[in-house]
């Protein structure tokens, strides 16, 4: 399997996880940060997944614009999206809505694989949201490596 992964990270922790699921489908799979390169080139691989931090119910931009024009046709496509809500509707509500519906259905897996609050990088505005709605005070780590295993095993399976 050829692959790639694709993140639009703000903070890192979609970095990240776009890492571990990189390390988990094994061998030599690149992880193309968006933020870097809006526009990378995945002509070469035959799997990619795709993944992107989801901030007030929205993904990134710069994930919303490349999964709208990047060409996936004829590859195996995987989603993830990154984020601290809780429920478990609540987290497919936002993977649903993450991505434009064709790539969605062309997905051969999705998941929702966690997040984390890194107060260092929050700006004052972001720390009091989280502190007063996810009664976070300090740094919580809760991206989910299960998941990320499952997503993997699915992907080589697929």
């Amino acid at each position: 399997m050829r692959a790639a992964v694709v993140v639009a990270s703000k903070y890192g922790t979609t970095l990240e996880i776009g890492r571990r699921v990189a390390a988990a489908l094994g061998g030599d799979v690149p992880v193309l940060n968006l933020d870097e390169n809006h526009h990378p080139d995945v002509s070469a691989y035959d799997t990619v997944v795709l993944g992107t931090a989801i901030y007030a119910g929205r993904p990134r931009a710069p994930m919303s614009a490349f999964a709208r024009t990047a060409d996936l046709s004829g590859k195996q496509v995987g989603l993830f999206v990154s984020g601290m809500l809780p429920g478990d509707k609540e987290r497919a509500d936002e993977l649903a809505g993450a991505y434009p519906e064709s790539v969605t259905e062309a997905a051969a897996v999705s998941a929702f694989l966690g997040g984390a609050f890194q107060f260092d990088q929050l700006n004052r505005f972001e720390r009091f949201v989280v502190k007063r709605f996810a009664k976070a005070t300090s740094d919580v780590d809760a991206i989910d490596d299960h998941a990320i295993e499952r997503f993997a095993q699915t992907l080589r399976a697929a």
